[in-house]
């Protein structure tokens, strides 16, 4: 029988972790009280934006910017449900999480007048299939997912360009795999069934043996340490997307980018309005200075964005970084959009099994 003071210890306990729990989630929403109405609360990926563009856009603009950040769609997404987008004005999605957010209602539809750069935005990145009339999202970034090798792990030549080299390694080496959940395993679809498609339950199975299987090569799962793994010696090939490692290949050239004979995945990351948010005029400053030119410049070359402005010529001056872009499309062999098509029930029961091992 527990003792009247140890219950009280431990009901204490339990009550400090679920308040502590509890407000981790919602302190944006408690910033948002004291704030100062010219300031927006922003939740985007790590890596993309330079501090100083930050700091620069409030000194031109009188508008205080709180930035938090997230490091996977998995991550956005828990936070943003659980506090039902209170607290965040804008977050930036992948093209899948777009399709999440907006059948949830947690999204304003775009006011595209408001936003100076609109028709500057290449058609490759309008119109796509998880917001087909761009209602709710404006496609800010992109990458192409590939293979990234260090050349002196092969003195006998380069593992073949095929998913098989990451999916089924037919030598003894380490790999780097993405850390999106239903990325990776869309695309173990994809490379086990030749298309990304609806899945039954018995391969669902394969799928979950497949990544098992995997996860004896693999040294980490990330989406954005690709270069470490490989200069460091820990990895001999990494699953990593183009906007990550391209400046390691300027730079060394140990490093060879392969895209998959399979084709591969287009990914695109938007700006979204949460509907919540009072302060879209707001937003709308903030995006139009993170369109303008010189400064999607600045962070391509000081970060990892990749324009998705047609003007954007500095992208395409890098070949493999042009050879992306021109590998957009629907044909075979080709990028194309990641479509969410396995259940969540299915993609948490494969990325049970991996993470468990």
């Amino acid at each position: 029988m527990v003792k009247p003071k140890s219950f009280t210890l431990y009901t204490a306990f339990v009550v400090f972790w679920i308040t502590a729990i509890f407000g981790f989630l919602y302190i944006p929403s408690l910033f948002k009280s004291f704030e100062n109405k010219r300031s927006i609360n922003v939740f985007m990926w790590s890596g993309v934006v330079d501090p100083k563009v930050l700091v620069d856009f409030e000194k031109e603009s009188g508008i205080k910017v709180n930035v938090s950040y997230f490091e996977g769609n998995d991550e956005l997404i828990v936070k943003v449900l659980a506090t039902k987008g209170k607290g965040y004005d804008m977050i930036v999605p992948s093209d899948y999480a777009v399709t999440f957010f907006s059948q949830h209602g947690l999204l304003k539809k775009i006011d595209t007048t408001k936003l100076d750069f609109w028709s500057q935005i290449h058609p490759k990145f309008l119109n796509q299939w998880f917001d087909p009339k761009n209602e709710y999202s404006v496609p800010a970034e992109w990458y192409v997912l590939g293979l990234c090798i260090n050349k002196k792990h092969f003195p006998n030549g380069l593992p073949e360009a095929s998913l098989k080299t990451i999916f089924e390694p037919s030598g003894n080496y380490r790999i780097g795999a993405i850390n999106d959940s239903k990325e990776l395993a869309g695309l173990a679809v994809k490379y086990r069934y030749g298309m990304v498609r609806p899945i039954d339950q018995a391969e669902t199975q394969e799928i979950k043996r497949l990544l098992m299987n995997q996860k004896k090569y693999v040294e980490a799962y990330t989406d954005f340490r690709g270069d470490f793994l490989l200069e460091s010696g820990n990895c001999s090939v990494v699953l990593v997307p183009i906007s990550a490692i391209w400046k390691t290949l300027a730079s060394n050239d140990s490093v060879v980018f392969l895209l998959p004979k399979e084709g591969t995945f287009l990914g695109l990351e938007n700006y979204v309005i949460l509907e919540s948010s009072t302060k879209e005029d707001l937003v709308y400053q903030f995006m139009n200075y993170l369109f303008r030119l010189d400064i999607q410049k600045y962070n391509f070359q000081n970060r990892i964005l990749l324009s998705t402005r047609s003007d954007a010529d500095f992208v395409l001056e890098h070949p493999m970084l042009r050879e992306c872009f021109e590998k957009i499309g629907t044909g075979e062999g080709s990028a194309q959009l990641f479509e969410n098509l396995l259940t969540d029930e299915q993609v948490n029961d494969i990325w049970m099994a991996v993470k468990g091992l």
